[in-house]
């Protein structure tokens, strides 16, 4: 693990998709309105929103960078403990702050080269124009300090004014921070997105430089790291660029070693992972949400448009569905409409993810089925534990659902369950001509055992058995307490040869095995086993198969017990 995946909450929150998920406004204008609902007349409104219209052109990638510095400025300030204010002016400047360029020229703003000096002199005045166009609306005069210091520095090198230390608001040198840590991880016209470690490295060296807020920079880092990074990290050595490399070589080494153990000795829990489905249109909020659920350790599944979330569905089993409304092709509420009425999708968490914060539109989604709804921009405690509540009431359906399928005497599974994994198997097999052999195990003279020892002892020859086939057979094959003394073995991709043979082995073990009461001599117990085999017979449906294999225990237990029998065996002795 090296300092980009430790610090994984920043890493994805860069423009590499550059515009490719533009809205006309719509969204941008929810964005904000949705966080911090203000006291907007309806005059002012319509103003504001031709005006966000402007803004989202202003350059190719203007859209992405707000919706991420808003975001950080959201889960920043809360995560530093700002107030409720506090975080309000922070996240109204953060989407104003580059409002200033709507007056700027385009072929500046748009150039591909480094700026001339007297270009940069230009772009330098944008943030007194964002303040003076804060001025403009209302509800906007309480940002308009902060939109026109946000280049400030600390050393008096930063424009427009050039403050220095203090002299520069605490939520101006917030927003510097959140907006050159975005700027450097972003695709623009002039440069592509650096690494997340260059980027830190830049943030490091405009601190020892002087021009930004060195504690808030290492509250920042420890913002990006704080649900899976390193602590290391954190120390002031990060600050220090003499001594970085041998610190974060050590931490990495370190973490590799950690996750490798992770991984190695946690495949009894990854065995079935919750599995997520996020559709989203948006490449930067869908690459936020596929990083936040995957260092979660959730399989994420991913896309663009509600058609593809509906190829999705129907390809591989989901648990939770995180749909966008606003989404190309089909919506979010269509798609949530399909899952509802597909019985084999019934027990899907829906969570609709929307920018759409009225009550009409959040009870429609209710209405159609889904479960929950998340509304953008969100905080991520929040959306975490959204999350959680869907996961925890998956893993309480599954444990029910093992509960049902499973026998509690044994731990194998139960009638009910076999009855599901045969017709299954058994068309599974057919549609691809592969070999699927079954077996009927039942034990001989198990009343015997009963009245002579008790039913304590049924059981723990029971339980005994079920350890024995557990242990000797592979884990691709379904293992059933059928009723009573009876057992039933389905073998995928094994041959009849192959299930007698194995039938045989089983057999022997159980025979083998001796019980030793408290009071009493000590016993035995042998099993006969009837096998049937897909290969060996024409079946019309998992019941015939089933059939056959329980005609061919009766004819063991004819035989004298304690033997296996098939179909192949009575047509050999047949032809001799």
């Amino acid at each position: 693990m090296n300092l980009k995946s430790s610090l994984k909450l920043l890493r994805p929150l860069h423009g590499t998709h550059g515009n490719a998920g533009a809205k006309t406004g719509k969204e941008l204008m929810l964005y904000l309105l949705n966080a911090f609902p203000l006291n907007w007349s309806a005059e002012s409104l319509e103003k504001l929103s031709a005006f966000v219209r402007r803004m989202g052109k202003i350059e190719p990638f203007f859209e992405g960078h707000v919706e991420r510095v808003c975001f950080y400025a959201l889960n920043f300030g809360k995560f530093i403990g700002l107030s409720e204010r506090e975080l309000r002016q922070l996240y109204l400047a953060a989407f104003f702050h580059d409002a200033g360029k709507v007056s700027l020229p385009p072929e500046i703003l748009r150039k591909n080269g480094p700026l001339a000096p007297e270009e940069f002199k230009i772009i330098e005045s944008h943030p007194t124009q964002g303040a003076k166009l804060c001025l403009m609306f209302g509800p906007l005069e309480e940002i308009s300090s902060l939109v026109a210091l946000h280049h400030e520095k600390l050393d008096g090198t930063g424009y427009p004014n050039g403050l220095t230390g203090k002299d520069i608001p605490l939520l101006a040198r917030i927003l510097a921070i959140i907006e050159i840590y975005d700027a450097l991880r972003s695709e623009r016209c002039y440069k592509g997105a650096f690494s997340l470690q260059k980027s830190l490295e830049i943030l490091r060296a405009e601190v020892l430089a002087g021009h930004l807020d060195r504690e808030l920079v290492y509250e920042f880092v420890r913002f990006g790291q704080s649900h899976v990074g390193h602590p290391e990290i954190l120390k002031e050595d990060f600050f220090r660029a003499e001594k970085e490399s041998a610190t974060l070589s050590a931490v990495r080494a370190e973490s590799d070693i950690a996750t490798g153990s992770v991984e190695s000795s946690g495949s009894e829990v990854q065995e079935r992972p919750v599995t997520v489905l996020v559709a989203e249109d948006d490449p930067d909020q869908l690459e936020i949400i596929k990083t936040i659920l995957s260092q979660n350790r959730y399989r994420v599944m991913v896309a663009a448009d509600g058609e593809e979330a509906m190829k999705q569905l129907a390809q591989e089993p989901v648990d939770i569905a995180l749909l966008d409304i606003m989404m190309p092709k089909m919506s979010g509420l269509e798609v949530c409409r399909k899952i509802r009425k597909d019985p084999r999708q019934a027990n899907i968490y829906v969570i609709l993810l929307t920018a759409l914060a009225g009550a009409e539109e959040r009870v429609g989604g209710l209405e159609l089925g889904a479960n929950d709804y998340i509304i953008k921009p969100f905080y991520l405690p929040d959306f975490s534990a959204r999350i959680r509540v869907g996961e925890k009431l998956i893993h309480e359906r599954r444990n029910m659902e093992k509960r049902a399928a499973e026998d509690p005497l044994t731990g194998l599974y139960n009638q009910r369950m076999f009855e599901e994994r045969l017709r299954h198997e058994f068309e599974r097999a057919k549609r691809y001509g592969r070999p699927l052999s079954l077996m009927m195990i039942d034990i001989d003279d198990f009343k015997q055992v009963n009245d002579q020892y008790g039913h304590h002892w049924g059981d723990a020859v029971l339980r005994e058995i079920a350890r024995i086939l557990k242990e000797k057979t592979r884990k691709s094959d379904i293992l059933v307490r059928y009723g009573g003394d009876e057992f039933t073995l389905m073998l995928p991709e094994a041959s009849i040869a192959v299930a007698l043979q194995t039938a045989d082995k089983l057999r022997t073990e159980i025979k083998a095995a001796i019980f030793r009461p408290d009071s009493g001599p000590s016993f035995s117990v042998t099993v006969s086993v009837g096998v049937s085999s897909t290969l060996a017979g024409n079946y019309k449906d998992g019941a015939a198969f089933l059939h056959d294999a329980d005609a061919a225990l009766y004819r063991a237990k004819r035989k004298g017990k304690n033997r296996v029998e098939s179909r192949v065996n009575d047509e050999d002795a047949a032809a001799s």
